[in-house]
C-alpha cells in the first residue's frame, strides 16, 4: 500500500474499495499501520477503518499505560470507563439504556495495547463485528511495534545522552587526574622542603620556584623571616622592601595568606602577583605552603612559650635567692649562659598601652632585636630582665617606646654581679627605678652604675626629705648666691674637695688666697656653720655631693 499522505487517502483507510470492506482491506489498512508505526497514526486509521466497517463512532480512544488504560481522546464519561475497564481486556457489549455500545480492545505481543468504546443506533451485523475482530488485531500489533519503535528510540536518545555524559566525565575525571597529579608534586615538593634543617625558609623557597614569583613569609608583627626574589618582571617586586602583610593593604601587589593556628595569627605568607594572575596550582602552592608552615611555627610557638614559662620562673626565682646550682642547670637548658656576669633590669610603663601592645613582650621582642639574651619575667610592679653584663642598653628606653607607641615609661638598670649578687641587682635596679620615677626628669632609664652618691642616698618620699637636708645645710649659702651673685657654695665645694687646703683650693679657684680666705669668712656667717667642725665638714661635703649629684644627673 502507498505510503503517501495526501488529505483525501487519509480521510479514507480504503479509498480504491468499491464496495463494503473486506478482510484484503482489513489486511491493507494494517501494512498502513506498520509503514511508519506510530501510536496517533495507528489509531487514527483504525478509527476510521471502524466507521467504514459498521458505521460505528468511536466514543472513548484508550491506550495502556503502565498496565492499565488510560483515556486518550473522548468526551469525559466516568460511567463509561468503568464500564470498559470492567471488561477486563475482553472485547464485548457495554451495558446501554440508548442503541448499541461495544469495546473493542487491541492486543499485541500478548498484552493490552488499547481500546476503542463503539457506539452505533442499531448493533452491527456478524460479518461486521467479525471485521471489528480482524481490524483488532493488526491494531494492537501495529500500537506494540509503535511502542517498541518509542521504546527503542527513548532509549537510543538516553544511550546517547549518557554517552555524551560519560564523554564529558572522561574530559573532567582527565582534567581532575591532572590537576591532582600536579598538587601531588606540589604537596611532594612542599613536603620534602618543610623536613629540612630550615624548613620554613625552604618552603618559601620552593613555593617561588613551583610559582616563578617572588614570595616572602613574615612574622604576626610584619618582621621579615624569609624572602625570595624570582627573575623576571612578573615574579619580581624589584629593590623595594616588603611591606607589612599583616595590615591587609587592598592596594598592595602583594597577595597574602594569614597563617593560623588556634585561632591565632602566626604570620602571613604572601606571593609577588600585581596583576592578580595566578594559576589555580599558585594558589594551591601558597596555601598548601601556608598549612605547612602554619605546623611549623604554631610547634616552634608552643616551644617558646614552654621556655618562655620556665624563664619567668628562673628570672623570679634568681632575684628571690633561690639555690643557684640548680638555677645553672635550668639556665642551661634555656641556653642562658648564667656563669658569666649578670645585670637585674626593671622596666615599669603607662598600663594599658596606647597599641594595646603587653610591656613584657615588647620588652622581650626589643632584647631580641638588640642581641640581648634575657629571661624575661611580668610582675606587677614592673617587668623583669635577667641580662648579660656588657650589651649598650642605652637605647632600651627607646626601642620599647617605640615598640609601645609611648614614652611614658621608666627603665632601672641594676649593677652587675654573679649569679648570688642578682638579688642586690634586682634591689639596685629597683632604687635606680624610683629615683628616676621621683625626680624632675621621671621618664628614662637610669643606671644604678651612673647614680653616684644617689645610690646611697633614700628617696622614697618622692626627695623631700634629701631637699630638706640640703636645704637645711646649703639654703642660705645658696639664697645668697643668687641674690648677692657670689659663689659661695661654689668655693666651699672648692676648699671641701681639696681637703681644707689653701693652695689647692686658690688654684682650683683661680682667686689669692687673701679672697679666698675672705670667702671662708663669709661662709660661716651666712651659713652659721663651722667649717672647721669635722661633723659639720661632713655634712656640707654630703650635701653639696648630693645636690651636685640631682643636678647633673636629672638637671
Amino acid at each position: 500500500m502507498s505510503a503517501s499522505r495526501d488529505p483525501e487517502s487519509e480521510a479514507q483507510p480504503y479509498p480504491d474499495a468499491d464496495g463494503p470492506p473486506g478482510l484484503y482491506d482489513i489486511f491493507r489498512v494494517g501494512s498502513r499501520m506498520f509503514e511508519h508505526p506510530s501510536t496517533r497514526e495507528t489509531l487514527r486509521l483504525a478509527e476510521a477503518s471502524v466507521m467504514e466497517i459498521a458505521a460505528c463512532v468511536v466514543a472513548a480512544v484508550y491506550v495502556a499505560s503502565r498496565g492499565r488504560l488510560v483515556r486518550r481522546s473522548g468526551k469525559p464519561d466516568r460511567p463509561l470507563d468503568l464500564l470498559v475497564e470492567a471488561r477486563a481486556g475482553v472485547s464485548g457489549v457495554l451495558s446501554s439504556e440508548e442503541g448499541w455500545r461495544y469495546a473493542l480492545f487491541f492486543r499485541g505481543g500478548g498484552k493490552l495495547k488499547g481500546a476503542f468504546a463503539l457506539q452505533a443506533a442499531a448493533e452491527p451485523s456478524s460479518a461486521q463485528l467479525f471485521l471489528l475482530h480482524a481490524l483488532a488485531e493488526p491494531t494492537g500489533a501495529a500500537l506494540a511495534a509503535a511502542e517498541l519503535i518509542h521504546r527503542e528510540r527513548h532509549q537510543a536518545r538516553e544511550l546517547r545522552r549518557l554517552g555524551e555524559a560519560q564523554v564529558a566525565s572522561n574530559r573532567t575525571m582527565a582534567a581532575t587526574i591532572v590537576k591532582l597529579n600536579a598538587q601531588q608534586r606540589i604537596r611532594d615538593s612542599i613536603v620534602a622542603a618543610a623536613g629540612s634543617r630550615n624548613g620554613e625558609a625552604q618552603i618559601v623557597e620552593t613555593v617561588s620556584i613551583l610559582t616563578g614569583r617572588s614570595v616572602v613569609l613574615q612574622d604576626s608583627f610584619g618582621n621579615e623571616l624569609a624572602l625570595v626574589t624570582a627573575a623576571g618582571a612578573a615574579g619580581s617586586p624589584g629593590s623595594m622592601p616588603v611591606e607589612n602583610l599583616s595590615t591587609g593593604g587592598r592596594s598592595s601587589a602583594w597577595r597574602s595568606v594569614a597563617i593560623r593556628s588556634g585561632g591565632e595569627t602566626l604570620g602571613v605568607f604572601g606571593i609577588y602577583d600585581p596583576d592578580d594572575n595566578r594559576s589555580d596550582d599558585d594558589r594551591f602552592a601558597v596555601e598548601y605552603a601556608s598549612a605547612a608552615i602554619a605546623v611549623e611555627l604554631a610547634h616552634r610557638r608552643s616551644l617558646a612559650e614552654v621556655e618562655l614559662r620556665l624563664g619567668r620562673e628562673l628570672a623570679d626565682d634568681l632575684v628571690a635567692g633561690g639555690e643557684v646550682v640548680d638555677a645553672l642547670a635550668r639556665a642551661e637548658a634555656l641556653h642562658f649562659d648564667l656563669g658569666s656576669l649578670q645585670r637585674a633590669v626593671l622596666v615599669a610603663w603607662e598600663s594599658p598601652t596606647p597599641n594595646g601592645v603587653d610591656v613584657s613582650a615588647a620588652v622581650r621582642h626589643q632584647l631580641a632585636a638588640m642581641h640581648v639574651p634575657a629571661l624575661v619575667s611580668r610582675r606587677p610592679e614592673a617587668t623583669l630582665a635577667v641580662v648579660p653584663d656588657g650589651p649598650d642598653l642605652s637605647r632600651l628606653y627607646d626601642r620599647v617606646s617605640a615598640a609601645l607607641t609611648s614614652v611614658r615609661g621608666t627603665i632601672g638598670v641594676g649593677g652587675r654581679g654573679t649569679a648570688e649578687d642578682l638579688p642586690r641587682s634586682f634591689a639596685e635596679a629597683g632604687r635606680a627605678l624610683r629615683i628616676r620615677a621621683e625626680s624632675r626628669q621621671p621618664l628614662g632609664l637610669s643606671n644604678h652604675d651612673d647614680l653616684g652618691l644617689l645610690r646611697i642616698l633614700d628617696t622614697s618620699d618622692s626627695g623631700a626629705a634629701l631637699e630638706r637636708y640640703i636645704a637645711e645645710w646649703l639654703g642660705d649659702l645658696v639664697e645668697h648666691d643668687r641674690k648677692h651673685r657670689t659663689e659661695l657654695v661654689r668655693t666651699l665645694a672648692a676648699y671641701l674637695e681639696a681637703g681644707g687646703n689653701y693652695d689647692r683650693t686658690s688654684a682650683a679657684l683661680v682667686i689669692h688666697r687673701s679672697t679666698l680666705r675672705y670667702r671662708l669668712g663669709r661662709i660661716r656667717d651666712v651659713s652659721g656653720r663651722d667649717i672647721n667642725d669635722p661633723e659639720s665638714r661632713l655634712n656640707l661635703h654630703i650635701a653639696i655631693r648630693a645636690r651636685a649629684s640631682l643636678t647633673d644627673y636629672f638637671g
